[in-house]
């Protein structure tokens, strides 16, 4: 008799380590997820914008980003963007960082992230 009194406690405790476990994994997933999610927007958007600066001014291409960041609740503004638009090239460059803090169960680990998307596209000049 002890031993299956044995064998049912260690089954329940595998249980409730499984269920902290995938706490823990939600609990970071929950965390992070958004986090890269507004990383890949701000960078997509960035790519689109460079992709079509033959119609846009470098100051529409600014405020675009600048609305895009604030949508998206990220510390950025225009002093945050490096724009560099190369005519003999035919090529933009938009590049700019931000960091997130993180507090990960309830303080417990704080860590700070760092993004810096980066993009650089071809464009066509203007025919005239």
């Amino acid at each position: 008799m002890r031993i299956r009194s044995n064998e049912k406690g260690a089954s329940r405790i595998t249980v409730y380590l499984w269920f902290v476990l995938l706490f823990a994994v939600a609990h970071i997933a929950i965390k992070l997820v958004p986090m890269y999610m507004d990383y890949s927007r701000m960078q997509d958007e960035m790519t689109s914008k460079a992709g079509v600066a033959q119609v846009l001014k470098d100051e529409e291409i600014l405020r675009d980003l600048v609305n895009k960041a604030k949508d998206l609740d990220l510390p950025l503004g225009p002093e945050n963007f490096i724009i560099d638009r190369d005519v003999d090239r035919r090529k933009m460059k938009i590049i700019t960082a931000w960091d997130v803090e993180v507090s990960f169960f309830w303080g417990v680990y704080v860590r700070t992230f760092h993004f810096k998307p980066s993009v650089e596209e071809s464009f066509m000049s203007v025919l005239r």
